[in-house]
């Protein structure tokens, strides 16, 4: 791993410094060549985003660190030739009993909007209406179905978190799947809780795959039918938990949910060779695991959490597919900081 400097400004987000250390060979590339996100873009070199949870960016209207982070990734665009944004989940902390949350967050993306970069947004807990209780009175970041107004708000039988989580129609209203670019398809109409999109970055087709927390059965078996439709597509899942704080792989659920990311191992991302790389939030720090699959194939699996109260986290991946690497750090851009302890290169990486 490398050392490299913080970030030497807040506004430029110090981007065509961090180029350099990252490897990314776009420069010489004119804009419309390396950003068209379509067949015809042949650098090999690109970089997409991972924003980790943002459930401590929303609780006041005042604090600008959501709307910071996206600005800046947009703002930086044909520096990074920044192709897509990944965001872990826990968009919000209990957004569906309060409005605001939801709202900061949807202004929050919209630059990425605006600058034409397509994402996806993993559910998470906090996403859903199994949040919303903090033990006294008022609402908070534990478990609703404990809240004494859940069983007035709804039935006493619905008031079971593997129900409640279930419940996402908060987050639909905001981020329906017709409000990301490139979709490809979703588990259940109308719902962005499962589905994939598709770009092509690096001469390379890619595949994101979007999951639930903990996702059912059927939605797994979805996602293998979408996975092995696209064989020749590099293959991202986007999940809100995988891996534990100290990167092992999830062998329970916490009582949200129905599997565990050793079932998503176990039956999705272990079986296809061209699935290459998991990214996950919900606890912990940051990190970073490596497993093979069935077929002998590598996947790269990263942990980006954070919950800061300070900055605004985002992690920075740039995929050479001519080289086989893949250069990963991460940045906070509201303070200047590189956390270069979590900084990740890998080679030998076989790009379908």
């Amino acid at each position: 791993m490398r050392t490299r400097p913080a970030l030497s400004t807040i506004s430029a987000f110090a981007l065509t410094s961090a180029l350099a250390l990252l490897g990314t060979a776009s420069a010489g590339a004119s804009d419309n060549e390396a950003l068209d996100g379509k067949a015809g873009s042949q650098d090999p070199a690109f970089t997409f985003a991972v924003v980790p949870d943002t459930q401590q960016e929303v609780l006041d209207v005042e604090d600008t660190r959501f709307l910071n982070r996206m600005q800046c990734l947009a703002d930086n665009r044909a520096r990074f030739d920044l192709r897509f944004v990944l965001h872990i989940g826990d968009l919000t902390n209990w957004g569906w009993l309060v409005p605001s949350q939801y709202a900061i967050a949807s202004d929050g993306m919209r630059p990425l909007e605006q600058a034409g970069i397509p994402y996806t947004i993993a559910i998470g807990n906090h996403d859903t209406r199994a949040v919303g209780w903090n033990g006294v009175d008022g609402y908070g970041g534990s478990a609703y179905a404990q809240n004494p107004e859940c069983a007035i708000r709804f039935s006493p039988e619905e008031c079971d978190t593997r129900k409640l989580v279930m419940h996402t129609e908060e987050f639909n209203a905001v981020f329906p799947p017709e409000r990301f670019a490139q979709v490809g398809g979703t588990f259940e109409p109308g719902k962005s809780d499962n589905l994939y999109t598709t770009y092509r970055a690096g001469g390379r087709d890619w595949l994101v795959l979007l999951l639930e927390l903990w996702p059912r059965a059927e939605a797994v078996e979805w996602a293998k039918e979408v996975v092995a439709a696209h064989p020749d597509h590099n293959v991202i899942v986007n999940t809100h938990s995988y891996l534990a704080g100290d990167t092992s792989i999830n062998q329970t659920n916490g009582g949200y949910g129905h599997t565990s990311g050793q079932y998503l191992f176990d039956e999705l991302i272990s079986q296809y060779d061209n699935i290459k790389l998991v990214f996950s939030g919900h606890t912990g720090i940051a990190g970073h695991r490596t497993d093979v699959g069935v077929h002998g194939n590598v996947v790269h699996s990263f942990l980006q959490t954070f919950h800061s109260n300070t900055t605004n986290p985002v992690r920075l991946v740039t995929v050479d597919t001519r080289k086989g690497t893949l250069e990963t750090s991460i940045h906070g851009p509201y303070t200047g900081e590189t956390l270069a302890q979590y900084d990740v290169d890998l080679s030998g990486i076989d790009w379908e």
